[in-house]
């Protein structure tokens, strides 16, 4: 049976020095990739098939945990389209200053009627 690091060099290759959780995630380092804290949990619901998979790069130790491993590809497929998403986080927050606004009008009325 071939050891990890075998198999890694099969898949990555000899002269390469990228390991195999950096070619799944198409990162050049894991400083790139864990230069954040990960302060928040989130709770998600996955198919078998993924916790399968999850497991198994846990398993082979690519990854410490499914966490680390969600966190790892959420954050590959985000950064990978940043400009799309800085945008969407800002036409979100537009929205949320609209909502205050206009529950704060709303707000005004009610007080008003109530006078």
């Amino acid at each position: 049976m071939k050891k990890i690091t075998e198999i890694e060099k099969e898949l990555v290759g000899e002269g390469s020095t990228l390991t195999l959780r950096e070619q799944l995630l198409g990162r050049l380092s894991d400083e790139d990739l864990f230069s954040k804290k990960r302060e928040i949990s989130v709770m998600t619901r996955m198919s078998t098939d993924i916790v399968e998979i999850l497991d198994a790069l846990v398993e082979l130790e690519i990854f410490k945990s499914r966490s680390e491993a969600v966190s790892a590809f959420v954050e590959q497929a985000i950064s990978s389209r940043l400009k799309i998403f800085e945008e969407i986080k800002g036409q979100a927050q537009d929205i949320r200053q609209l909502r205050d606004t206009a529950k704060k009008h709303a707000y005004g009325v009610f007080q008003e009627e109530s006078s």
